[in-house]
């Protein structure tokens, strides 16, 4: 994400360039139960193994409220190649179901569509993660099929400007 478009800002949210500061939260996510079972299980990382991952990913953003909790990450890969780009998020499982995750997807396609002008954007959830199924659903995206990697059976799905 270009770095002159941010911080994002919705009606509850703030969305940042993640940085090692935001260690705590990652490592608080690797301890709950049901980031385990969706992500096939980030066991035993140390705090610097964490440290070196949230340094590799440069394209990472941190989802805040707008006291400045951090609550998630989200990411908007882009491929320059064919002008598309990949939708990643994860989020505390204490802040589920309050519509966090939808919020600040749909500010992030609305950067990538109309900022960006990225044509198609894809994105993958594994099966039985409901609630990110339903995030998806309700940002329109269309299911394109599925696909099995790391012993999990995902969902791919896809959505065009």
């Amino acid at each position: 994400m270009k770095s002159d478009l941010l911080p994002l800002k919705t009606e509850r949210l703030i969305i940042k360039k993640t940085s090692l500061d935001d260690i705590d939260l990652i490592l608080k996510m690797d301890q709950q139960e049901i980031t385990q079972k969706y992500l096939g299980g980030i066991k035993n990382k140390t705090k610097e193994e964490r440290l070196e991952f949230l340094n590799n990913k440069k394209d990472s953003l941190t989802v805040c409220l707008k006291d400045g909790t951090p609550i998630g990450f989200i990411e908007l890969s882009i491929n320059e190649y064919d002008n598309s780009a990949e939708l990643s998020y994860i989020f505390d499982s204490d802040y589920s179901n309050n519509g966090y995750c939808t919020e600040s997807c749909t500010e992030l396609l609305n950067i990538g569509f109309n900022k960006l002008g990225i044509k198609k954007i894809y994105a993958d959830t594994v099966k039985g993660n409901n609630s990110s199924i339903r995030v998806l659903e309700k940002l329109n995206f269309k299911y394109k099929g599925l696909s099995k990697r790391d012993n999990l059976t995902y969902i791919e799905y896809y959505i065009l400007k």
